[in-house]
């Protein structure tokens, strides 16, 4: 395969956000846990949580667990995205009345006796009665009276309907007088409800658990969080069911704890999640390995060259390597037509290594990767300057991680860029000083191939295109909820509460605190009152050798420094750099300017 297949098949479609159907993430071991647990007879009922960090395969988890316990014809599984009904005024009464319309679907299906499935059909009449009844309880007297005296009537209006799966003489049943829905108890209201499914339950046919599965947990605002928790805690005394809850666990737990409010808020919420989730489960974080062969995999798909079955094949063959510990785990086939190019496969290597942990260890943030440079190889062609994809892909990974020392190279003349491109490589070899304005991190990224000696009018032609796009260098792909959490405490008001968080960034990687000091960055250009945010920033540069220099980085990105203030300037005392980005600044408010000079010249005395 020439390079410009190669580039064409790569620039095919783009990478799409869905959750994928077929695991190419090495999760099925997962889903094949999950499932047993779900469905295993000595844990009944059972709460199971999914938990990873934004973009880590959540979804595609939940998917892969459908997958398994459809196969098990003995089981309900709902499916449930409490994101989508965001907004609605009784959101645990709708959850409740999808789990009920779900389970109506598969009496209809399973029960072949009429009179039974019309009898199961108005039971389930009942149990929407009680979400109603649910729902009129929450109206005040003075409100309910207002809307209808009739109570009755009311209950009418408010009682969910079910799904028309079945026929119009069982759906008739469910407009039954008998509000109790012919259960044996006469209580009415979600008093009685857990009794009343449970008796359900007992009497349906050829239904053993009924699974629910709940995505998009941590996307939704606090109040969503806490009536999903709440409709999952109604069923939770009741056997034959259970809960998979897809989340990022401290995303959660801080839901929680914004809803209950109060000085021990935190521990709170820590019991309320335990309480309600029996087994957490978390999913395995991408290795640079795993990386590798997630990005051949999406290539290979990509290039559409194979058969679903021999696509299916390479799948298993990168499966059953994961297993046994033989990396690379993709790997080409003996007959091309049947297995990845060797050029996606050397894409995919270079792709891993050239970037950060903080990007390849999470599947979106992999494909937002791809997908941005596509847009940028289709530009270059669309512009009649095709530019070799292993140079394109080197160029991008510069502009990336390395963003300082891509400006660098775009702000110099033709003759100065190409000097600085043959003394950096000459340094990357051992052989040769650093260059100025060069980070000892990037040796490893000057050293590789392609070299751009002599390559500037290509370069010219990139940086054109890079010009035209607003490059998003961090992906979003290593916020979790605990970084989240140190984040919000590094803003906080209090000087005590800010210092607390820098402690806590000894305990990260490297990576995550980069990214503690990115995301802090961003608070700078958010918050109504950044001078917390720019006191912790200038804290953890003083406190972290390695960080001082992306710190500052950071304020010297042109939209943190227009929320400087003059009283902001003695707070950069030990970022001279940033203190010279400000003096030198014309766009910048004049005040701001002339503390800035004016901090300078006492540091020079």
């Amino acid at each position: 395969m020439t390079n410009s297949q190669m580039r064409t098949d790569f620039a095919a479609p783009l990478f799409d956000d869905n959750p994928a159907v077929q695991d190419l993430l090495g999760f099925d071991a997962v889903a094949e846990v999950v499932a047993r647990i779900v469905t295993a007879g000595g844990l009944d009922p059972v709460t199971v949580g999914v938990h990873s960090a934004w973009g880590g395969g959540k979804s595609t988890a939940l998917n892969l667990i459908a997958d398994q316990l459809e196969d098990a014809g003995h089981v309900v599984v709902v499916r449930i995205d409490p994101w989508e009904l965001e907004g609605a005024e009784d959101l645990r009464g709708t959850l409740i009345a999808q789990v009920l319309d779900e389970l109506q679907n598969r009496i209809g299906a399973v029960t072949a006796d009429t009179s039974k499935r019309q009898r199961l059909v108005t039971r389930l009449g009942g149990l929407r009665r009680r979400v109603a009844w649910g729902r009129v309880a929450q109206l005040s007297v003075a409100a309910a009276a207002a809307l209808s005296p009739d109570l009755s009537s009311l209950v009418e209006v408010l009682t969910p309907q079910p799904g028309q799966a079945l026929n119009d003489s069982d759906s008739a049943a469910d407009t039954s007088d008998d509000v109790d829905g012919g259960f044996s108890s006469g209580a009415q209201g979600m008093a009685g409800f857990r009794a009343a499914f449970e008796e359900l339950m007992r009497e349906v046919e050829g239904i053993q658990k009924v699974v629910v599965l709940v995505d998009d947990l941590d996307r939704c605002l606090p109040s969503t969080i806490m009536a999903t928790l709440e409709a999952i805690k109604l069923f939770l005394s009741v056997p034959q069911t259970a809960f998979v809850l897809a989340a990022d666990e401290e995303l959660i737990r801080e839901a929680i704890g914004i809803h209950l409010e109060g000085a021990s808020r935190g521990g709170l919420a820590k019991l309320y999640t335990e309480k309600i989730i029996q087994i957490p489960i978390s999913l395995p974080v991408l290795s640079l390995e795993q990386a590798e062969a997630y990005i051949a995999l999406l290539l290979c798909m990509n290039a559409g060259q194979l058969t679903t079955m021999a696509f299916r094949g390479v799948v298993e063959a990168a499966r059953e390597r994961r297993l046994q510990g033989r990396a690379p785990y993709v790997v080409s086939a003996e007959v091309a037509s049947e297995g990845p190019s060797d050029e996606h496969l050397a894409l995919a290597a270079r792709c891993a290594v050239g970037l950060g942990a903080d990007v390849w260890r999470s599947p979106r943030a992999i494909k937002r990767f791809l997908n941005a440079l596509a847009v940028r190889e289709h530009l270059a062609r669309a512009g009649g300057a095709s530019l070799e994809l292993e140079l394109l892909l080197k160029l991008y990974l510069l502009e990336v991680r390395y963003l300082d020392e891509f400006r660098l190279l775009s702000q110099k003349a033709a003759a100065e860029r190409d000097a600085l491109v043959v003394a950096w490589e000459i340094w990357a070899r051992g052989e040769g000083d650093r260059p100025p304005g060069v980070r000892e991190e990037t040796r490893a990224w000057a050293a590789s191939q392609p070299s751009l000696v002599g390559l500037q009018a290509q370069i010219e032609r990139y940086l054109s295109v890079a010009a035209t796009l607003l490059s998003d260098v961090r992906f979003g792909g290593a916020v979790t909820g605990a970084l989240m959490r140190i984040i919000e405490n590094l803003t906080h008001a209090s000087d005590s509460t800010r210092n607390a968080a820098v402690q806590q960034l000894d305990e990260l990687e490297p990576a995550d605190r980069q990214t503690v000091v990115e995301n802090l960055g961003e608070q700078v250009t958010r918050l109504a009152d950044p001078e917390p945010a720019i006191a912790s920033l200038s804290q953890v540069g003083g406190s972290y050798p390695d960080l001082a220099e992306p710190v500052g980085r950071v304020l010297k990105q042109p939209a943190v420094m227009r929320r400087l203030e003059p009283y902001h300037v003695p707070l950069l005392r030990e970022f001279p750099t940033v203190l010279h980005a400000i003096a030198d600044a014309d766009e910048l408010d004049g005040d701001l300017v002339r503390a800035a000079q004016t901090e300078l010249a006492d540091l020079q005395r």
